[in-house]
């Protein structure tokens, strides 16, 4: 159902001659996200970013439309004419799990997805997630010392349980927030030799940016 209400909505936009379209991913996992905006990009509009707002679970893509977009979605609507009605879309395959990619098209999907990442990394991004998980592992330490009061028999052993527990969280979020920075650093790395083997240079055009080469 996603996909179809998805693919409907950017049916829409393409019909409408909409310079944009965005696209809240309703798809946990973001290799779904990449294989979608494949088959957007088969009806004319191309990946160019994310949202300046991403929710931390859910981002904004900003698709943007392309020169020949009315050719591109008139073809595929003759090839694939019932895909927002279930059918199969353009470079997936058939039968239930719809956004599973050809290993045709597998490489240009694995290209999308690297973008994302690059972007998903970019630092405001990672920044305001990072802030986020900090100020609810704060909110938590305030809680367990609000609670902790109404159970303490003195305040010596309140005091106690506090520093303990605040101090086994302070020291969790100190691991989790050092290994996250490794990892971001490693997904960076690996999406950026990806798309520097591919001759992408990303990203794109904007505010502030050079212009990247689109593949």
């Amino acid at each position: 159902m996603a996909v179809q209400r998805e693919l409907a909505s950017l049916l829409r936009s393409a019909r409408q001659g909409s310079a944009t379209h965005h696209l809240r991913s309703p798809w946990v996992r973001p290799r779904r996200l990449a294989a979608f905006v494949y088959v957007a990009e088969q009806h004319g509009y191309r990946y160019d970013g994310i949202a300046s707002h991403p929710a931390a679970s859910a981002p904004t893509l900003v698709l943007r439309r392309l020169p020949d977009a009315a050719d591109r979605l008139d073809r595929t609507a003759q090839i694939h004419p019932d895909a927002d009605r279930g059918g199969r879309l353009p470079g997936m395959r058939p039968g239930r799990r719809r956004l599973v990619p050809l290993p045709e098209v597998k490489p240009e999907v694995d290209l999308l997805f690297a973008r994302f990442q690059l972007d998903a990394t970019e630092a405001s991004h990672h920044t305001r997630k990072r802030r986020h998980f900090v100020v609810t592992m704060a909110l938590f330490m305030l809680l367990v010392a609000v609670v902790g009061g109404f159970y303490a028999d003195s305040v010596r052993g309140y005091l106690k349980a506090v520093l303990v527990i605040d101090g086994i969280v302070a020291a969790l979020l100190i691991t989790v927030m050092s290994s996250s920075k490794i990892t971001t650093r490693r997904t960076r790395d690996r999406a950026s030799r990806l798309l520097a083997e591919a001759g992408i240079a990303w990203p794109p055009d904007r505010p502030g940016r050079r212009r990247g080469r689109l593949r």
